[in-house]
Parts: C-alpha cells; sequence; structure tokens
C-alpha cells in the first residue's frame, strides 16, 4: 500500500467512499451527515498536512486533499484554509480548489433545475 504522509492513501479513499456512501444511500437526512463526516475528514487531512509541514516529514499529496474536497469536503477545506492558513498562498491548489466549488455549485443548480423542471 503507497503511503504519502499519515494518511496511507488507500485509507484515504476508503474514508472518502463510506462518506459518499453515508450521504447518497440513506436518504436526505443521512446525506448532511455523510457530507459533515466528508467536511471532517478532509479538515482532519488538512491539519495532518499542515502539521507534517512544519517538519520534513511526508506530506499528503495536494491531489488527494483536492480530492476529499471534490468528494464533498469542501466546508473543511474552506475551515481549514481560513483557520489554519493551510495551502492559503498555493495559487495551483487554490486553482483548483475554487474549480471544485464552481463545478458543485453548477452541479447544484442544474440539479435544482432539473428538479424544478421535473416537478412542475
Amino acid at each position: 500500500m503507497a503511503k504519502q504522509g499519515l494518511i496511507p492513501i488507500d485509507l484515504g479513499h476508503i474514508l472518502v467512499a463510506f462518506g459518499l456512501v453515508a450521504a447518497f444511500s440513506f436518504g436526505y437526512s443521512y446525506g448532511w451527515i455523510g457530507l459533515i463526516v466528508i467536511s471532517f475528514i478532509t479538515f482532519l487531512a488538512f491539519f495532518l498536512d499542515k502539521q507534517q509541514s512544519k517538519g520534513r516529514n511526508r506530506r499528503i499529496a495536494e491531489r488527494t486533499l483536492l480530492l476529499f474536497v471534490a468528494f464533498g469536503g469542501t466546508l473543511g477545506a474552506v475551515i481549514g484554509i481560513w483557520f489554519l492558513r493551510h495551502k492559503s498562498q498555493k495559487k495551483t491548489f487554490l486553482q483548483g480548489f475554487w474549480l471544485i466549488v464552481a463545478c458543485h455549485v453548477i452541479g447544484l443548480l442544474a440539479v435544482g433545475l432539473v428538479r424544478d423542471l421535473l416537478l412542475n
């Protein structure tokens, strides 16, 4: 199993998959719980990577952090960026982050539009 920092990459993918299952399989109220779980895991990944950045230890890959964001951890990433000041100056990371956020917003608007069209 390939490791990157404190969180093995495969474990990170399993945690994201768990959050997605909770978010979309158990219904609307559990969906919120799943998003909270993914956001917490994302914040934890940002926190651990910030701790690792203080030394010369192995870090969590930016790709993995963005994967957590893409699968619903946007709130945890925002908290990590703002309060931990982690990745707040890294332009390439922020470009990817804001691209994912824009895709989420566009996707939510599209789902809302389709839902309104189908229900009316």
